[in-house]
């Protein structure tokens, strides 16, 4: 939500949606073609890391079932999740299926993926040099991704390759935590006076980003998300409490010709 016939206010893409969403995770459910029976999904769970362009990094067992189905067909999916709140309702929350080729690291890239996956999974370092395992990577070819109800796309290779993981999403449950716990009074102000939903009686923060953040706003009509924008780009905490002490100082701005 916005402001009538204002542009809307900026948000992530959904290529940086799904390289934040796979960064924030070193865990999914990894599918290759069984041989027995021939052609069926093998869903398995696989720990990973990611290297520059987020493609998944796999420390597998030789003898491992998923193993042995890519060395025969390389065609495989990860299925990456956003962990669910209690209570929530699943299908709510973010996930991203990266498909793509499955095929073994050179040995050059080794030293790489070792350190890429070790940063990811660290109570991996016990079992990181046994000898019948092996680095595989997921060279990504497409995703889809869904981000809740109402929000889904297929998203290019390259795109997603290039994007960036946010930079807030470490500390984006703490700045939730601490806006909807400290602060729910500026969040109605700020859907009253600057998303223009005058009849807000209750607001809370749902999501946070670089660009912005998101309010489920409550008026008498019924719950509506709202999205506002910062007023520049924000890549720490510091940063977003500055943002919305300005954003505060416009609301209340914008609210004083009512009261007057």
């Amino acid at each position: 939500s916005t402001r009538p016939g204002g542009p809307p206010p900026p948000e992530p893409s959904h290529a940086e949606r799904c390289r934040t969403l796979v960064a924030s995770s070193n865990r999914g459910a990894l599918s290759t073609l069984a041989a027995d029976p021939q052609g069926y999904p093998y869903g398995s769970v696989a720990s990973y890391g990611l290297d520059d362009r987020g493609n998944p990094l796999f420390f597998v067992s030789l003898m491992a079932e998923h193993t042995q189905n890519a060395i025969r067909d390389p065609r495989a999916s990860l299925l990456v999740t956003e962990p669910v709140p209690d209570g929530a309702d699943p299908l709510a929350s973010g996930r991203a299926t990266l498909l793509g080729l499955l095929s073994t690291v050179a040995e050059d890239d080794r030293p790489t993926a070792r350190d890429r996956y070790l940063k990811a999974n660290p109570t991996a370092a016990y079992y990181i040099d046994f000898g019948d395992f092996t680095f595989y990577r997921l060279d990504v070819q497409s995703i889809r991704y869904v981000g809740g109800y109402g929000r889904m796309s297929w998203v290019d290779a390259a795109d997603y390759a290039e994007a960036e993981p946010d930079p807030l999403a470490a500390a984006a449950s703490g700045i939730i935590e601490h806006m909807n716990a400290d602060h729910s009074e500026a969040q109605v102000l700020f859907c009253r006076h600057l998303a223009e939903r005058p009849d807000t009686t209750e607001a809370v923060m749902s999501a946070v980003d670089r660009y912005g953040f998101e309010m489920i706003a409550v008026s008498p009509a019924g719950r509506a998300a709202v999205r506002l924008g910062f007023p520049e780009e924000c890549t720490t905490g510091e940063q977003v409490r500055q943002a919305m002490v300005a954003l505060v100082a416009d609301a209340r701005a914008a609210a004083a010709p009512l009261r007057s």
